[in-house]
């Protein structure tokens, strides 16, 4: 968890929740680590845990999950692109995503079709979001998940992007 990722919020919005058959999993680390830690001790009725995430299991890790959640501070996604998009895009999982509505992150998982855009730093939007999803059937979370992945071969796969790279090269070679 970094300073602009917005974990926090997550927690939070995950806590109030109440979802009682859910766990929220937070892989990785990062310097907010150790407070996004002492913060979900507050919940102790949540089912909170904290994965390592070592270079190379992350797939592995992801496979476990039903939803991705993509949260970053208020402001911060209109400079940024994760490339946790394209991993969890990759990963045939649905997003939440807690951005700007007009972020390229909100229109890569609009132009996909595979979840939910909710505003950042909006607590209940992402209850909501987080409800909305538990709530649906198994194979509507798999065809979410499929769209990212569709979307995320043709827009963010090497072979596609090895591909447009070397058809404007070529274009320029003719100039």
């Amino acid at each position: 968890a970094g300073p602009v990722a917005g974990v926090d919020l997550l927690i939070e919005s995950f806590a109030k929740a109440n979802l009682k058959e859910t766990v929220l999993i937070i892989a990785g680390s990062g310097s907010q680590k150790k407070k996004c830690i002492e913060l979900a001790k507050s919940y102790e009725s949540s089912k909170l845990e904290f994965w390592d995430a070592p270079i190379g299991k992350v797939p592995q890790i992801q496979k476990n999950a039903d939803v991705m959640l993509l949260s970053l501070k208020k402001g911060a996604s209109l400079s940024s692109f994760p490339s946790k998009l394209p991993a969890y895009m990759f990963s045939e999982k649905p997003i939440i995503a807690s951005v700007e509505h007009w972020s390229d992150i909100a229109n890569a998982i609009r132009q996909a079709d595979c979840g939910w855009i909710v505003s950042p730093e909006n607590t209940d939007a992402i209850i909501n979001a987080m409800k909305i999803a538990v709530s649906m059937p198994e194979m509507d979370l798999q065809k979410l998940g499929r769209n990212g992945f569709n979307f995320a071969i043709e827009n963010f796969s090497k072979a596609k992007n090895l591909q447009k790279l070397v058809n404007i090269i070529a274009e320029l070679a003719d100039c």
